[in-house]
């Protein structure tokens, strides 16, 4: 049989899928005069913000907050800027395969680096952020069981931190892409189904990217609530055949090892770190052809694998329930595990619109939780099960 045709690497479909690196921060400006709390009235409450919004509340930065307000002091820190988790184990000799510790094939690494990154990084507010995205977004590095999987984390935890104030539906592609997403929820190596064995897609990729990513198990109201019938009875925002079309559109993607440039060490051939970091390519012989269709879309059968991916992500990142899905889990990671039904909607418009017609801006949705008067008002310090 011939050999299977080469990857390429996958179009990038709305908004792009490249390498994500943190970048250069772009400070921002929100509009404090929706909410009454605005300033810091005593260093206490200076401090309560500082430890939503980061991990730690120094004397100078208490003053600072208490100086500029809270919504000038996060749109300044939305601008920081710190070196990115690959680029310290880079610095740190962890990319050498020569090493006498094997660290290509090492954790211990990545553990290391989320620790720097949490305690040590100029951005804290961001790493706070990403933080709390990588509690929704989830990969595990003691699951990842190939060559430089601390690199591969680093690559993840670095999407995560470049997209944390940028789009949902870009942060929602670099994470459907990413290798270390690719083989946590096996959509590295997911075939299109072949009839005369019996194989279907791997659809783990296809209902976890509904059920914890986007839009959950059940109808929401735009402020959190569920949605019910007639009879009571709670709605389901998807069904076992939405699951098993929408598993066809991640068929034909796997590791990038277009750039790899591998070392033989002791007998065995290590590959270079770059693939890590790379998204996943689609190689088109093995994306399913058939349509596919779900959630009230359909894709046309023989639809391009990369056009298919922008339409099914387009698709989730457009359903009504990813505003009050993401933001209430948001608010429960940097504020409250309760937040109200109003809170919830706040943060849910701010996500449908940011004011300028964006949906999905996610700088706009962390303001909207951190600066929020349920956030910022005293009544979460006397009510116990806030």
């Amino acid at each position: 049989a011939p050999p299977p045709p080469a990857p390429v690497p996958a179009p990038p479909a709305a908004g792009g899928a490249t390498p994500a690196p943190a970048p250069a921060g772009i400070p921002r400006t929100f509009d404090a005069t929706p909410y009454a709390n605005r300033t810091a009235t005593t260093d206490e409450a200076a401090a309560r913000f500082l430890l939503q919004a980061q991990f730690s509340a120094s004397t100078a930065e208490i003053a600072e907050v208490r100086r500029v307000g809270y919504a000038a002091w996060l749109g300044q820190q939305m601008g920081a800027t710190s070196q990115s988790g690959w680029d310290w184990l880079n610095a740190k000799g962890y990319a050498d395969p020569f090493d006498k510790a094997p660290f290509y094939d090492q954790t211990a690494p990545g553990d290391y680096m989320v620790w720097n990154q949490l305690i040590a990084s100029a951005d804290p507010v961001r790493k706070r952020a990403a933080l709390a995205l990588s509690e929704f977004f989830v990969v595990s590095l003691s699951g990842l069981d190939f060559s430089w999987r601390s690199h591969a984390i680093a690559a993840w935890w670095d999407l995560l931190a470049a997209q944390a104030f940028g789009n949902f539906r870009k942060l929602l592609e670099d994470v459907t892409l990413s290798a270390a997403m690719g083989y946590w929820l096996n959509t590295k190596g997911n075939q299109k189904e072949n009839t005369a064995t019996g194989r279907q897609p791997d659809e783990n990729y296809a209902r976890e990217v509904m059920q914890l990513m986007t839009i959950g198990l059940v109808e929401l109201n735009p402020d959190g609530t569920e949605k019910l019938d007639g009879a009571g009875a709670k709605l389901d925002s998807y069904a076992q055949s939405d699951v098993s079309n929408l598993a066809r559109v991640f068929t034909g993607y796997d590791f990038n090892q277009s750039q790899n440039q591998p070392t033989v060490v002791d007998g065995r051939t290590i590959p270079s770190t770059t693939f890590a970091r790379l998204p996943m390519a689609l190689t088109e012989s093995r994306h399913s052809t058939l349509a596919a269709t779900f959630l009230g879309t359909t894709i046309p059968a023989n639809t391009p694998g990369a056009t298919a991916l922008r339409t099914a992500l387009d698709t989730l990142f457009n359903h009504p329930n990813v505003g009050p899905f993401f933001g209430k889990q948001m608010i429960q990671r940097l504020v409250t595990s309760n937040p109200s039904p109003a809170y919830v909607a706040r943060v849910s418009a701010a996500f449908n619109n940011n004011g300028s017609g964006v949906r999905g801006d996610l700088g706009a949705v962390f303001a909207a939780i951190l600066l929020d008067d349920e956030a910022r008002g005293p009544q979460g310090l006397t009510q116990p099960a806030w």
